[in-house]
């Protein structure tokens, strides 16, 4: 039997700019992997089956079980969300399953909502696969989880479910302020690696530890370069610790740092080396987790909640 007759499922991570697809074996394994920049920010309203097969031409017609943005209002199908505390099953079951014009089952995994008439509630769509993924690992997961991203998530992961979370716009505000704002011109275009600079653990010790206000902070990037005449890379690299600190510094206020124990940081490795770094000036110790692999073992529970994937079988 080849690798290709032994698929049982395709798994689809599909956001707002991107669409990624891994076809699987009846125990998990990946098989092979596909990607492209379909994102549902680039297809058109009822082009969505049309990109998906585009993309998977050349693989087995097998189910496919897709998490992401194509859930959302704008996506293939809309799926309601699953109210907090959310366990697996209950995301599991929340899942919408229909049949392409081909043929082919396919199923989306819901979002997940908070109700708080306090801070007027929030929404996940997405990263609750990776959350999933967390909380099957040996022994489970208790505590503190970071999602950074666009959207930064801090969900407390309890008693085996999502029990609360909330978003903070990190990443987005970093994109506006680089180059949208006026601050634009007083740092450069590229990223690179801007946690190795110590203007990063600078601007991460100004809203962490000194209790810069926020949005005086911000303005102080381009009082650097005027006033000092700092390097433009560096001034990005203190542009970024000064947002990442805001976030802890916002959370600590909202009172979602633990007083004990390690906080994950799951994600991209690159960003994640940035939290991990704004968290030891911070003092709090970390555990890194990569996000593609928690995408995948979350999406993989779930097919066999419902019956994608055969249960009791592991790569």
């Amino acid at each position: 039997m080849t690798a290709r007759e032994d698929a049982a499922l395709i798994v689809v991570d599909w956001g707002t700019t991107n669409l990624r697809a891994m076809l699987l074996a009846a125990d998990g394994a990946t098989l092979a992997e596909a990607g492209s920049d379909d994102g549902i920010g680039s297809v058109a309203a009822g082009g969505h089956e049309a990109a998906f097969e585009r993309l998977v031409a050349d693989w087995p017609k097998v189910p496919a079980l897709m998490a992401g943005m194509i859930g959302s209002r704008q996506g293939w199908r809309e799926v309601p969300y699953v109210t907090c505390p959310a366990t697996p099953a209950a995301i599991a079951a929340g899942i919408l399953r229909f049949e392409t014009t081909a043929g082919r089952p396919v199923a989306i995994v819901p979002g997940v909502m908070v109700r708080s008439a306090d801070r007027d509630g929030d929404v996940i769509r997405g990263e609750e696969t990776q959350m999933v993924g967390l909380l099957g690992r040996d022994g489970g997961y208790d505590g503190l989880a970071i999602l950074p991203g666009t959207h930064s998530k801090w969900a407390t992961m309890q008693d085996g479910a999502i029990a609360d979370f909330q978003t903070f716009l990190t990443g987005e505000l970093f994109h506006l302020f680089t180059s949208h704002s006026f601050l634009r011109h007083s740092v450069t275009a590229g990223d690179g690696d801007l946690s190795t600079f110590e203007d990063f653990a600078l601007g991460v010790r100004r809203t962490v530890e000194e209790g810069l206000p926020f949005l005086a902070a911000i303005f102080s990037v381009r009082a650097r370069q005027l006033l000092d005449g700092t390097d433009q890379h560096a001034n990005r690299a203190y542009l970024s610790g000064l947002v990442i600190g805001g976030e802890i510094a916002a959370a600590r206020a909202a009172g979602r740092l633990p007083e004990s124990g390690a906080v994950g940081i799951v994600g991209a490795r690159s960003l994640a080396r940035a939290y991990r770094k704004a968290f030891e000036v911070a003092g709090i110790a970390t555990e890194t987790l990569d996000g593609t692999e928690m995408v995948l073992a979350g999406l993989t529970r779930l097919a066999r909640e419902i019956d994608f994937l055969p249960q009791g079988t592991q790569p």
